[in-house]
């Protein structure tokens, strides 16, 4: 069976080569040699391809990629054909294409532009009625990236050609992920142990306001006693009518939780945005899980986020990149083990690295 992942991007500075690495990372993945795989560079061999994938997929499923939404607009009256004859098509191009076009049941993914990533390349992917790929990646001027026709003077392209059932399934669940809409929240009831953060913080709720400017409420969780400074936040949000981030120090460690993740990929984990109830439940993250439920049952708004860096910085950070103006603790901090005071998690240390409002939770 293919491997779900592999880097398709195509390596810097390495020129036509770069295709070679591109087929070692291939048979890697693979765990063998690609079958029958081609190399291909030159340009009008390459549209002759995409015409033969194209009539192949006919009434079967079609990945594509334009590079531009521009090539889109000119290939509309081939694509509409392709659509009404049942062809089930996902487009990936830099941009939105043109209204009007009639691509009904078009899956169009807008993407950024970028001239190294395999989505915003030229390919053809089908796996029905038969396998077969069509890769190809532009390598001449950055500039000209996705402008003009393939064979326009000063355009140099290397790709490949498989019909290995093993590179079309591993391309296809590389590409199907990027540019995908979040798939339907299922409504799940909050659970007791939900229902009863919130009750606990309602003992809170009289309490005097704090004096931080508005913003959101950065909540340390994932170590030490942080159920009480769930709680003690939580109450905070709700008096004051603010959002929470939920620092979950529980992912810190040696390397970055997000090493082994598409940041921008919209159902996993980001260091630049909140995640949701639903991608905490696809990681496996129970507490987070619980927190959130909490917090929705609450009526505020709330998200997670692993640090990208150890105690205090991590919990700076989130400050920074969330608009955050007050931070709460576990009562931990009064009295730290040693690791944690190393971390900078000590009442002693904290306030000059967060840099904002602190409130420590159950502290004297």
């Amino acid at each position: 069976m293919a491997a779900k992942t592999m880097d398709w991007t195509y390596p810097v500075g390495a020129g036509d080569s770069g295709i070679f690495e591109i087929g070692r990372r291939l048979a890697e993945a693979l765990g063998r040699a690609p079958d029958a795989t081609r190399f291909t560079y030159d340009p009008r061999a390459m549209l002759r391809t995409t015409r033969d994938i194209e009539r192949a997929s006919t009434g079967g499923r079609l990945l594509v990629g334009f590079q531009a939404a521009a090539k889109l607009n000119v290939e509309a009256e081939r694509y509409r054909a392709l659509l009404a004859a049942g062809t089930q098509v996902v487009a990936w191009a830099a941009g939105s294409h043109a209204d009007g076009l009639g691509l009904d049941g078009l899956d169009y993914r807008a993407l950024p532009a970028d001239t190294r990533r395999l989505e915003n390349q030229w390919f053809l992917v089908t796996d029905s009625p038969e396998p077969l790929a069509f890769v190809s990646y532009e390598l001449g001027d950055p500039k000209t990236f996705g402008i003009g026709g393939a064979a326009s003077s000063g355009k140099r392209f290397v790709g490949f050609v498989s019909d290995d059932a093993g590179v079309i399934d591993l391309l296809i669940r590389t590409l199907l992920p990027i540019g995908a809409p979040p798939p339907r929240a299922e409504h799940v009831p909050p659970s007791a142990s939900a229902l009863e953060l919130v009750e606990a913080s309602d003992v809170l709720l009289a309490e005097p306001a704090s004096d931080a400017g508005p913003g959101a409420v950065v909540v340390a969780v994932g170590r030490g006693a942080d159920r009480l400074a769930f709680i003690t936040a939580l109450a905070l949000a709700r008096r004051e009518d603010r959002a929470m981030v939920l620092v979950d120090r529980g992912a810190e460690g040696f390397a970055s939780p997000y090493h082994d993740m598409r940041g921008d990929d919209a159902n996993r984990p980001s260091p630049d945005r909140l995640f949701d109830i639903s991608i905490a439940r696809r990681e496996g993250r129970r507490a987070m899980i619980t927190y959130l439920e909490a917090a929705t049952a609450a009526g505020v708004a709330a998200g997670g986020w692993f640090p990208t860096a150890s105690g205090a910085e991590g919990l700076a950070q989130a400050g920074r990149r969330f608009s955050g103006t007050i931070v709460v603790v576990p009562s931990d901090v009064i009295r730290p083990s040693l690791a944690e005071r190393l971390r900078g998690m000590a009442a002693d240390r904290l306030g000059p690295v967060i840099g904002l409002p602190l409130v420590v939770a159950g502290g004297a």
